[in-house]
């Protein structure tokens, strides 16, 4: 296991984009949230906040009108468009998709309908894309993705992100076994697989072990790393902006993890490599990234402040964090 963490890290690095004087603005990573709503605030800003920290260089929310002022209020460094209840909201986003890299979708995007309506319209104009750009649904997008599993069918960049609950209640809908049944089997990793090649998209299920798992990659993976006891709210939407940034990166260089699983199955070190290296999609080289990163620094906060941490406090960590794993 410690091979496998060591090569999986070791991919990622390699899909960083270096900081170079001569790079402009938005080369790193041009990143959407999609959500907040009049009760869910916080959640799109964990989001983009975690995506920037993770070293997005711009990052645009949009999300309903009585969610705009709380979330401009937080920083000046998100781009806020308060048009995700407009009723002309397909024209709106439009425009600004062809700027974007990838697309967080459901962090405090709320159950109103015409909303829900709203996001199913956005993910068939990504469908129609010449080359989707990649999207990271949570939260209540997961909600909405149970309710209508076609929507995200065979969308090859999309990853899932379901906690345990939330991958019961999506597999019992696809696959029509109940939720009893999901729960006597005991390797998650043969669930999680069958639902990856079910739907065609690849699927980080969050749990004590985070099994990542896509329809290209016959052994799905999973980040044992320690993160903390705690299970304050928010730490969900850290990942989910942390693993845009992370596969933005990993799609648009997509060549170099596949050279690296390619020397790998040429001229594998150890058959442990071939069997998990060479086999490994950018989406599970970034899900495992962006697990690893969040789940050490909420572990290393945890250290320091026990019972009272939050996600805010982890927020502060993932700069630091980021840059004792990948660039040391």
């Amino acid at each position: 296991m410690a091979s496998q963490h060591m090569q999986l890290l070791q991919s990622f690095r390699k899909v960083i984009p270096p900081l170079l004087f001569d790079t402009h603005k938005g080369e790193a990573g041009r990143i959407g949230v999609v959500g907040g709503s009049e009760e869910y605030t916080g959640a799109p800003i964990f989001a983009s906040m975690a995506a920037f920290r993770t070293g997005a260089d711009l990052v645009h929310v949009f999300c309903a009108k009585s969610a705009a002022i709380p979330i401009k209020s937080f920083s000046p460094d998100l781009i806020v468009h308060p048009l995700l209840d407009s009723p002309s909201f397909s024209d709106d986003i439009d425009k600004w998709l062809p700027r974007l890299h990838a697309l967080v979708i459901g962090p405090g995007l709320g159950r109103d309908e015409k909303i829900l309506s709203n996001v199913e319209q956005l993910i068939g104009i990504l469908r129609k894309q010449e080359h989707p750009i990649p999207i990271v649904i949570d939260a209540d997008g997961l909600h909405l993705i149970t309710e209508k599993p076609h929507l995200i069918n065979n969308y090859e960049n999309c990853i899932l992100t379901p906690n345990v609950i939330e991958f019961e209640r999506l597999y019992a809908k696809v696959t029509g076994v109940k939720s009893d049944e999901i729960k006597q089997e005991n390797d998650k990793r043969k669930l999680a697989q069958k639902l990856a090649e079910t739907l065609h998209v690849n699927i980080l299920m969050k749990g004590h072990l985070d099994t990542i798992s896509s329809p290209n990659s016959q052994e799905p993976i999973q980040s044992g790393i320690d993160g903390s006891p705690r299970r304050c709210g928010g730490q969900g939407d850290l990942l989910a902006g942390a693993l845009a940034t992370s596969y933005c990166w990993a799609i648009k260089n997509r060549d170099k993890i596949e050279h690296q699983s390619s020397n790998s199955e040429r001229s594998p070190t150890s058959n442990e490599r071939i069997n998990y290296l060479s086999k490994s999609t950018p989406a599970q080289v970034a899900a495992y990234a962006a697990s690893t990163l969040v789940r050490t620094a909420s572990q290393g906060v945890f250290n320091k402040l026990g019972r009272s941490m939050i996600s805010a406090d982890i927020l502060k960590e993932i700069g630091p964090t980021f840059n004792k794993i990948f660039e040391k």
